[in-house]
């Protein structure tokens, strides 16, 4: 089974790395200087970075000449042409972290956290022109890990993007072997009941002051901790507070006690982390700008 790799973060290695291992990795498509161009070179592998789709449809030649029986699609970063996807005989598969038809597009696990869901999921599709539209191949819940009870509540986009990435490596392979016999069928999605995601920015990980005060005294507390996790580590929960000049404030830690919002950790700008407790000592004198 010869299959090609369209990857670029590094929370997509575990993937990569079952694919070299269980099939005949014949390509991969990443972006340049990344984790998993590096991976290509160690290996020796074809290697293939476009910086945008006019690229990409120029490696579609090279892509075919590798007469690959399958791709698949995992955090990759550029959208995937039709001349491109439909190359491979049994064409294109894209992993997806949620129960699609919900949480569409770019940030999936983001709004698993933030909006308080009781397990996440993994979806993989068959790819098509729209985003995240394509035919369902294999959809699991994933409430536990290793029997360990996967608590959305504690994660942050980090540490479940790991979790989500590992368990669905485990899961590709018996995947790809049934769906290219014919032992899956592939599912049309309900779009009437699709929702959608965006890319966050670092404005999006702004807080007010008059925001941050109600939560501390428990208005909108548990939805601002949920920010606090859905935006680690980019774009981070920041404000700004005087010292006197302005600075910016990182907000990176946070916990509920008593339905209020308590910070944990936080970093000035241009200093390391420290505990809110230390930060309160530091600049006893601080506020926030209002």
């Amino acid at each position: 089974m010869k299959i090609i790799f369209f990857g670029t973060s590094f929370y997509c290695q575990p993937i990569l790395e079952v694919i070299h291992k269980n099939f005949e990795l014949v390509g991969i498509v990443t972006k340049k200087e990344s984790l998993i161009e590096k991976y290509a070179l160690k290996y020796n592998l074809s290697c293939f970075t476009p910086n945008d789709k006019k690229e990409l449809l120029f490696t579609g030649k090279d892509l075919n000449n590798l007469k690959p029986d399958l791709a698949i699609v995992s955090d990759y970063g550029l959208i995937i042409p039709k001349e491109i996807f439909t190359i491979p005989r049994h064409q294109t598969l894209n992993i997806h972290f949620s129960k699609l038809p919900k949480f569409r597009g770019p940030s999936p696990v983001q709004y698993t956290i933030l909006n308080g869901e009781k397990s996440a999921w993994i979806t993989i599709i068959l790819m098509d022109e729209g985003m995240d539209t394509g035919d369902i191949v294999f959809q699991k819940e994933v409430s536990s890990i290793n029997t360990q009870q996967l608590t959305i509540d504690n994660e942050t986009t980090e540490s479940l993007y790991r979790k989500l990435f590992k368990i669905a490596a485990m899961e590709l392979s018996q995947v790809i072997h049934d769906y290219t016999n014919n032992k899956l069928k592939p599912l049309r999605q309900l779009n009437s009941a699709a929702t959608y995601t965006k890319s966050f920015t670092r404005q999006d990980g702004f807080i007010s002051h008059q925001a941050l005060d109600k939560a501390i005294k428990g208005k909108g507390a548990i939805k601002m901790e949920r920010m606090f996790r859905a935006l680690s580590p980019w774009p981070g929960v920041w404000t700004i507070i005087n010292i006197p000049q302005p600075k910016r404030l990182k907000l990176l830690k946070s916990h509920i006690e008593n339905n209020r919002l308590v910070l944990d950790e936080v970093q000035l700008e241009g200093k390391k982390p420290v505990s809110w407790k230390q930060f309160i000592e530091g600049y006893p004198d601080f506020s926030f700008l209002k």
